[in-house]
């Protein structure tokens, strides 16, 4: 089977840094997998769109693509947008197999990247001391999602020996807000905040000022092009890439053998 094409799709605000990192996450993959042919789209009006995209390198002669939703709270489910363009370009396109890859989630590995950004947060502001944390996320998220967000939250709290609330935020950073009153009627005073989000854009934006103003000692900046999500993409990548292998395998004939045979 040839290498099959991979197209990273995330959804994006007009804020450059959403571009500038697929691209950058694009660039890192193609250095890893030089026999891949990496691109992205979104989903939201930017461009290039997800059809786009797809469609363009069906035009250039990938006949195996797999699509990756950046999405960091959903586990199973994507947007429908996505179904529509995978249905829309394999009907233009005969021969063309597009699979749909599982959306990366709140996988464990985040909460390395996690991790390494909180250590960056920190030194940045002099810190010495913390007391608790909250891990902050984007709203929108499938139920299996929603289930292991929480117990990444409680992962993250036994690993750090801390108090760990999370928030789930929609456009007001509402949740980051209350998370933080929450530990401060428990009497902790050095709270630092982690950003379970892709980029910057109107959800991260609001959930980091929500903070600042709640007192946070530090807020993480998003996931961004981390190697650990470089790796976690060429993972979902390899176990769609099973299902093309599987559709194009020639069937077996299981008549059993005569004696002429």
């Amino acid at each position: 089977m040839a290498a099959p094409a991979i197209v990273l799709i995330a959804d994006a605000d007009d804020d450059p840094a959403v571009a500038a990192a697929l691209a950058s996450l694009s660039k890192k993959l193609n250095h890893l997998r030089p026999d891949l042919l990496v691109t992205y789209g979104f989903l939201s009006h930017l461009k290039p769109s997800v059809v786009t995209s797809v469609s363009s390198l069906a035009a250039r002669g990938s006949t195996e693509i797999v699509i990756v939703p950046l999405d960091l709270v959903s586990a199973m489910d994507h947007s429908p947008v996505i179904s529509r363009a995978q249905q829309a370009v394999q009907a233009a396109n005969q021969g063309v197999k597009v699979v749909i890859a599982r959306p990366i989630g709140p996988a464990t590995e985040l909460l390395n990247v996690m991790d390494a950004r909180m250590r960056d947060a920190l030194h940045k502001t002099n810190a010495v001391e913390v007391d608790a944390l909250v891990l902050g996320a984007p709203e929108g998220g499938d139920v299996r999602g929603t289930s292991l967000l929480a117990r990444r939250a409680r992962q993250w709290a036994a690993h750090h020996k801390l108090p760990v609330q999370l928030a789930v935020n929609d456009l007001t950073g509402r949740a980051t807000a209350l998370a933080i009153a929450s530990l401060r009627t428990q009497g902790r005073r050095h709270i630092a905040v982690g950003s379970m989000f892709l980029t910057t854009g109107p959800l991260f934006r609001a959930h980091q000022q929500a903070a600042v103003r709640a007192g946070a000692m530090a807020v993480t900046d998003p996931i961004e092009d981390h190697d650990h999500l470089v790796e976690l993409i060429l993972a979902r990548y390899a176990f769609a890439a099973m299902e093309l292998l599987d559709a194009s395998a020639p069937e077996l004939d299981d008549t059993p053998p005569t004696d002429a045979d």
